[in-house]
């Protein structure tokens, strides 16, 4: 009799258990049925938002149009050259025509925008912990604004911590512009990150105009992401550097003439500066067509528009981006056949953007 009774205890204790199984199996199917359903329902911005802690913050026209000041560094530093260029003849024309400069962004534009960002992110966060750290904050730091076609020619550009981007980036984003752009609010927000990188490129500031330029300074294309003019350059690399007699360079972009009909109506010349002791000074030689400067070419690779270092480490952010993405691939970030890698500048700075990440954005 006893045993009959352990018999249908086990029979017992086994059917609670399946029911169990059963029940507890089709709880965490309708979980996933839901969970699903949820995500599914999601839109765009709100899975970046859950997945990123990303939330992007744009601009309408007239919150955009409040960027631009009268008194502000950018629109003050317009002399009639760069007037001309934007075919302006006042500060007072350009400050009315600059108001009006920019479009409201769609809600259409607004999703593609945060779809490439969404896929950006999950790309960046397979890879690099760091890095995509990096982005992220930056990106919740910057706004987005979008231009009227004519602003600064259609080029991209940055006032405070807002990217002014073209029409067409807002249908097809481009994501070496992007970091591009995120790079410049960075060097703006953040300048003593990049203090120690210059000098190394071979960049040195001399703040004090350059006898011999009087007449180049006039002409000198202003650019909202490197206002500065007082950068020069020398090769650290080069046998001059080991005598007393550096040679440095002062690069820029120059109006073809006095006035200009636009912004692109330039030439990007090095022009080679004597020096007396502490004192630089320009001796009217031929300007060097920077797309000829061969030993400068050599060291940060052919971008002859980059002439300023906040352009030069710029375009070294796009590189970064790409070999990031393309690492994803490939699980090697060394592993590329492109030719960043050769050139010396380039190395500088991915040692030292690298040392960067891995102090401040490796958590």
């Amino acid at each position: 009799m006893n045993w009959i009774i352990v018999i249908l205890f086990i029979i017992s204790i086994v059917l609670f258990l399946l029911t169990k199984y059963y029940l507890l199996k089709k709880k965490i199917s309708v979980e996933e049925i839901e969970e699903f359903e949820n995500e599914i329902q999601l839109t765009i911005s709100e899975k970046l938002l859950k997945y990123h802690d990303i939330k992007v913050n744009y601009l309408d026209a007239e919150e955009a149009s409040n960027l631009v000041v009268k008194d502000g560094d950018y629109l003050k530093g317009m002399n009639q050259a760069n007037l001309s260029a934007r075919n302006c003849n006042s500060i007072d024309e350009i400050y009315l025509k600059y108001k009006n400069a920019f479009d409201d962004i769609t809600d259409n534009e607004k999703d593609s925008v945060d779809k490439f960002i969404l896929e950006l992110m999950t790309k960046l966060k397979e890879c690099d912990n760091s890095y995509y750290n990096y982005v992220k904050k930056w990106i919740n730091t910057i706004s987005i604004a979008k231009a009227k076609q004519w602003l600064e020619s259609g080029m991209p550009h940055t006032l405070e911590t807002t990217i002014i981007m073209d029409a067409n980036w807002f249908i097809k984003p481009r994501k070496t512009t992007f970091i591009h752009e995120i790079t410049h609010v960075h060097q703006r927000q953040s300048p003593l990150d990049f203090e120690d990188l210059y000098p190394l490129l071979g960049y040195y500031y001399n703040p004090v105009d350059i006898k011999g330029l009087e007449s180049i300074y006039p002409l000198n294309r202003n650019n909202p992401d490197g206002m500065d003019k007082y950068w020069l350059w020398h090769n650290n690399s080069s046998s001059d550097t080991k005598t007393t007699s550096k040679i440095y360079w002062w690069i820029g972009a120059i109006f073809k003439t006095a006035i200009p009909t636009s912004l692109t109506d330039v030439h990007m010349i090095a022009l080679k500066l004597d020096k007396d002791e502490d004192i630089f000074y320009y001796l009217k030689q031929n300007p060097t067509e920077l797309s000829k400067f061969k030993e400068f070419n050599i060291f940060f690779g052919d971008n002859k528009n980059n002439y300023h270092p906040n352009e030069m480490t710029a375009k070294f952010s796009e590189w970064y981006l790409l070999q990031i993405l393309n690492s994803i691939k490939t699980n090697d970030i060394n592993n590329i056949t492109h030719t960043y890698n050769n050139y010396e500048g380039y190395k500088i700075y991915k040692k030292y953007f690298e040392n960067m990440l891995n102090v401040y954005y490796s958590k």
